[in-house]
């Protein structure tokens, strides 16, 4: 006898993922999706419980979609700072990835960057120590705050005023996995990586002038085995810079590739490792996938893209709210190992790398210290994303708990960019010349023209943008951890 079973839904969880589609990718893209029904699971056909042939290739294929969306998910960090690495590579250095350095400072040299600040130098630096062996990195003594990190933005040692050095500098060998430390004179701090691609993530904090010229020059980055590549010219790029997104589209994949080829496979990731290998992504193999995975790649990038938004902006995590009856999230959820007693942080870590680079324990304090702490905004009171055509305020209280200086910098929502605009400006912070009120807050504005008497105050948008906000303290104070100072919500001026 036939028996037919008609699944309304499988997999609860991901049943969005067979009725969305992402219509563009490009700032300012309509996000209302048309429905596809491709890789739905309704309707399917068992006969004797077992699916019909047709049935059959409908559950592979939304097996595949599924777990190439969730996949998408989790390689968020590790492709975040592919695109870090590509520019890097846009600027001059070496694909082969020998440590040449790169510098990124001012409005148009990082424009390119994942939520950057605009206040300091970028100093960035990667190393494959598969290809190269063992690396060094020397870290001049001054205000510089960085950390030395894996291929997955996991955080192997601080360095800098938040690290061990104490901003006195230092010289670090850097050992890929399964490497032995080389002989060396004792000078160094020898460092694993459990991953063979090495980055030096680090920022040169100090004012523009000759001591941040000199801490500039004094950084440098190359392989153990071959110190005449030492003192090489630092590359930099101020205008056509690369935009570090991750990639839409099938270059999303051919960029996840190339790190499945070079990296181990972890413990932690190997069922992911699986599910690539049914998309045609496989180590030791080339990537040709055939028109019908193409096909499902897509489409799994653009849904896996609006997870990764709804994710991000709408975090659902514990603890994410900062105070209970504003709108600021904690942006930085997750923790800087990725890893929680209870679980490990596939989404935390998603919510955070869809929308910055970067994770140290410098940046994620729970207590006063030196380092910096980060609030994001990403919507109005209605729930909805901000709108480049209207103004908002932002009435920062007076005695902001930040010892060395606070931030507000403006975002495309789209992008994770600085916003651009004519002012080619998109941050405020208390080291500007800004205009206080009596009573000791600050008042700031974004929106597509200045208030009267306000420019200093004021971040320029335009009609058709959609933005978000990151809220910087540095060296944040008591009265931020305690919540007895509690930052305002942007508000509408109508």
């Amino acid at each position: 006898m036939n028996i037919k079973i008609q699944y309304a839904r499988i997999f609860r969880v991901w049943a969005l993922t067979c009725t969305i589609s992402l219509a563009g990718h490009t700032a300012g893209a309509d996000d209302t999706a048309p429905e596809v029904e491709r890789y739905g699971v309704s309707g399917i056909e068992m006969v004797n419980g077992v699916p019909t042939p047709e049935s059959s290739e409908r559950l592979f294929e939304a097996m595949d979609f599924y777990g190439a969306v969730l996949t998408y998910l989790w390689s968020m960090p590790a492709m975040g700072l592919k695109g870090w690495e590509n520019a890097n590579v846009d600027m001059g250095a070496s694909a082969g990835l020998d440590g040449q350095i790169s510098l990124y400072q001012g409005y148009d040299e990082v424009s390119g960057i994942l939520t950057p600040n605009t206040r300091v130098t970028y100093v960035i630096s990667f190393v494959d120590t598969n290809v190269h062996g063992p690396a060094v990195w020397e870290i001049p003594q001054g205000p510089t705050a960085g950390y030395v990190g894996d291929q997955w933005q996991r955080p192997i040692l601080d360095t800098g005023v938040t690290g061990a050095d104490e901003g006195n500098g230092l010289k670090l060998l850097i050992v890929g996995p399964d490497q032995e430390v080389p002989e060396h004179d004792g000078s160094f701090t020898v460092v694993h990586s459990p991953t063979h691609v090495v980055w030096l993530g680090t920022r040169n904090l100090a004012p523009p002038g000759p001591e941040h010229d000199r801490i500039n020059a004094e950084f440098d980055s190359y392989p153990f085995l071959k110190p005449d590549l030492a003192g090489r010219e630092k590359h930099r790029k101020t205008t056509d810079v690369f935009m570090q997104a991750q990639p839409h589209g099938i270059e999303f994949w051919e960029n996840l590739h190339s790190i499945i080829q070079r990296e181990k496979m972890e413990e932690r990731d190997a069922f992911f490792f699986a599910i690539l290998k049914n998309l045609g992504i496989e180590k030791g193999k080339p990537f040709e996938p055939s028109v019908p995975q193409r096909d499902l790649l897509i489409e799994a990038e653009r849904v896996g893209y609006m997870m990764a938004v709804n994710n991000a902006f709408k975090k659902r995590f514990d603890g994410a709210r900062f105070y209970d009856d504003r709108r600021w999230f904690v942006a930085l959820i997750n923790s800087p190992d990725q890893i929680q007693a209870t679980h490990g942080e596939l989404f935390e870590r998603a919510s955070w790398f869809h929308e910055a680079i970067g994770s140290t324990y410098a940046m994620k304090l729970d207590a006063p210290g030196p380092g910096s702490v980060y609030l994001g905004q990403y919507e109005d009171s209605e729930g909805q994303g901000f709108e480049g055509g209207a103004t908002y305020r932002l009435n920062v209280p007076a005695d902001v708990p930040a010892s060395q200086f606070w931030a507000l910098t403006i975002y495309d929502s789209h992008t994770r960019t600085l916003i651009r605009n004519e002012q080619r400006n998109a941050e405020v912070n208390s080291l500007n010349d800004i205009v206080a009120n009596s009573d000791g807050s600050t008042t700031l504005f974004v929106g597509p023209e200045a208030q009267e008497g306000m420019t200093e105050n004021w971040i320029q948008t335009e009609n058709g943008q959609n933005w978000f906000a990151y809220f910087r303290l540095y060296d944040p104070e008591a009265p931020y951890f305690k919540k007895s100072w509690v930052l305002n919500d942007f508000e509408k001026v109508e």
